[in-house]
């Protein structure tokens, strides 16, 4: 194998990965938003418990505010979520109209016009292609992931908050 045929199934591959892991952080962002489903069905569980009466004690009160920064920690973490959807890119290498132009210019240069020749540097326009392509997978890649995980991170928060305020609901005042 050329060290121009190693270059080309190098980068191919790094861009096949990276553009196989966007469809893996899309099909994991089903977590986050089924622990959401399951926040809102129980912040409204919740919310049948609070009452302006309940707000006299400071155990009352402090249900609120556990329902208030729940509601607050699920739409930051909804959002990240939305993020995620609208971070992801979807660029890939030059198409056969693109490839058919390429070739057409290759050809119509005097010194390399040999169908070997073109098919080099239609290769090493692909490797150049994939090199580029990567590298935009690659970062959105990894800001999706992060915000996916803080989303998450946020949504589980706000659940760890309303298992509190349903711990602390036997002591208020119904």
């Amino acid at each position: 194998m050329t060290p121009r045929e190693l270059r080309y199934e190098v980068m191919r591959e790094q861009y096949q990965t990276q553009r196989d892991r966007r469809e893996q952080i899309r099909g994991s962002v089903a977590t986050p938003v089924s622990a959401m489903a399951f926040t809102v069905f129980n912040l409204s569980t919740l919310a049948k418990h609070i009452n302006s009466q309940s707000m006299n004690e400071p155990l009352g009160l402090l249900l609120v505010v556990i329902f208030i920064v729940s509601i607050v920690l699920l739409l930051i973490g909804a959002t990240y979520i939305i993020m995620v959807e609208r971070g992801f890119i979807y660029v890939d290498p030059p198409d056969l109209r693109e490839m058919l132009l390429a070739e057409e210019k290759f050809r119509g240069r005097e010194e390399r016009t040999s169908d070997e020749e073109v098919g080099e540097d239609l290769k090493e326009l692909l490797t150049g292609s994939f090199d580029i392509v990567y590298r935009w997978y690659f970062t959105a890649n990894e800001k999706a992931a992060r915000e996916r995980t803080r989303g998450l991170h946020l949504i589980l928060l706000a659940l760890i908050m309303i298992v509190l305020g349903y711990s602390i609901l036997p002591f208020t005042v119904e």
